[in-house]
């Protein structure tokens, strides 16, 4: 099972959610009234997201010790 971290944006203009891959070094200014959230994903499937990378790192590392404990 492969535990992946992503970021997407959500905001008025976009009405729903977007991969930022290519595009994370864009102008701040770009992304004033957009929202930026981390998706945590289990074989490239969204089973949660959190408001900051550090707490996505987090989830992932907590999945990964539950899922080997429980396997």
């Amino acid at each position: 099972m492969a535990i992946t971290i992503m970021p997407f944006i959500v905001g008025p203009a976009i009405n729903s959610k977007r991969l930022l891959i290519e595009d994370m070094n864009k102008e701040e200014n770009e992304n004033k009234d957009k929202v930026t959230y981390w998706g945590i994903y289990l074989d490239g499937k969204q089973v949660s997201y959190t408001s900051s990378k550090e707490l996505a790192e987090k989830t992932k590392v907590w999945m990964e010790k539950w899922l080997t404990e429980n396997n």
